[in-house]
């Protein structure tokens, strides 16, 4: 018998009992080891979340993200705030020092800016490898933002249509009868300015109508260029067309209801947004989104119900949306596709955006979550809405068009003085020249 390094060879001849141990210990090194592989490929990601939430609807998005995580634990986040109209100029300025956040909250009307600097990730191959996604599921207004040259670019988590809300208790003191219900025909244009006009009294004592987005915005006034005919892009998205007498009806529709109807309060007189009317039983009529309905519901006292937006000559109306995007340049793509899929999954979009009221989730499939939830079944009318609306706002230098439009109409929307038409005819010339400069310097291979 010799020794080796002090142990006996006969020690070494290895037993049945020994073999049968060690090959344990082996296989559970082995087992040990693919857990090693498995927890390191499952270890803690922390992904930067671009985001306008903000301190009243975080118990909203939190919904999302505790579901998130429960799927997936090794998933964490931190929140970084930047407002809804800063979103481009920002996600723009982090691009350039390489400092993009992994998730950017986006809107239609940014991601066609964000898209063709070649800040989003293409995620087509995602949705090939996942096979449980159905890009279809999401509503095609809203889609359209997020789906640009025949790819995928984000999903979105809402959709949006404007509505009339009225208070039923000044309408039955002014003998107008109730407005339609859910599946009767809208009010035509001047059938909504008959309303109006009964329902106002003098002095300011009550308005027939006031607007919970500001008059001028231009999203809620493409609801009024599009009912007249007339659109603010063409259907390629590469030429303005505004400038048209269409486009100027549906404009000075909304200026008329101020200054020729005074059914409406003026701007100076909402100045500061400080008061609102519909709530303070100052006016019969709100025009607003679907996004007001919850918020409405909990402030006021009075019995309130919801109708269609009034239509002129053409069915058509405005839709849009907000949703979320990966960056190009994420070290994370495993992991921020798997907290894209899922929180902007049926089952999140029903909790998160449909049960708690704040809109129409962008999943058809979870739509009726935002119906059922409603305080009125009068509510299914915004769904309804989003069948006859389309968004043609997804456009390249759109921050521009916006500014040209809100300088040229401003003033009229003021004093009521001025030639529209001249005016959209100078926009559609502004955007027009943007779209060119911006299309030529796309940084994406179309």
């Amino acid at each position: 018998m010799t020794k080796r390094y002090g142990i006996s060879t006969t020690q070494c001849q290895p037993t049945r009992r020994t073999l049968l141990r060690n090959a344990a210990i082996l296989c559970g090194g082995v087992a040990l080891s693919g857990l090693g592989l498995s927890a390191r490929a499952a270890s803690p990601v922390k992904l930067r979340f671009q985001n306008w939430f903000s301190d009243s609807d975080m118990q909203d998005w939190q919904i999302g993200l505790d579901i998130v995580k429960a799927k997936y634990p090794n998933i964490d986040y931190s929140l970084e705030f930047v407002p809804y109209d800063d979103t481009v100029t920002r996600t723009l300025v982090s691009a350039s020092s390489n400092d993009l956040p992994d998730i950017i909250m986006c809107s239609t009307d940014h991601t066609p800016s964000l898209i063709t600097s070649g800040i989003l990730k293409d995620i087509g191959d995602n949705i090939k490898a996942d096979g449980g996604i159905n890009p279809d599921d999401f509503a095609h207004g809203v889609a359209q933002g997020f789906h640009m040259f025949d790819r995928w670019w984000g999903f979105p988590y809402d959709v949006s249509t404007f509505g009339v809300y009225y208070n039923k208790d000044m309408f039955a003191a002014a003998g107008v009868p109730p407005p339609p219900a859910f599946g009767k025909t809208p009010w035509t244009w001047d059938q909504f300015v008959e309303a109006a006009k009964k329902l106002t009294k003098p002095d300011g004592k009550q308005w027939g109508v006031s607007w919970g987005t500001p008059l001028m915005n231009q999203y809620l006034t493409s609801n009024f260029i599009f009912s007249a005919g007339g659109r603010n892009f063409a259907d390629d998205l590469k030429k303005c067309v505004i400038g048209s007498p269409e486009a100027a009806k549906g404009v000075q529709f909304m200026v008329d209801l101020i200054h020729r109807h005074k059914v409406a309060p003026t701007p100076a007189e909402v100045a500061g947004g400080d008061v609102n009317y519909f709530e303070s039983g100052l006016a019969a009529m709100l025009i607003d989104g679907q996004w007001a309905l919850g918020q409405t519901a909990r402030h006021v006292s009075f019995k309130f119900d919801v109708t269609y937006l009034p239509l002129d000559k053409v069915k058509q109306l405005v839709t849009g949306g907000s949703g979320f995007a990966i960056s190009a340049t994420t070290k994370h793509p495993d992991e921020a596709w798997q907290f894209l899929k899922t929180y902007t999954s049926v089952d999140v979009l029903s909790k998160m955006i449909g049960a708690t009221g704040r809109g129409i989730p962008a999943r058809i499939s979870a739509q009726k979550s935002y119906v059922d939830a409603a305080a009125t079944p009068n509510a299914a009318i915004f769904p309804e809405q989003l069948t006859y609306a389309i968004n043609d706002r997804s456009v390249l230098g759109f921050p521009q068009f916006q500014d040209a439009y809100n300088r040229a109409l401003e003033p009229i929307y003021n004093t009521g003085e001025g030639d529209v038409l001249a005016a959209l005819k100078s926009v559609e010339q502004t955007a027009d020249k943007v779209l060119q400069e911006q299309w030529a310097n796309v940084k994406i291979k179309l």
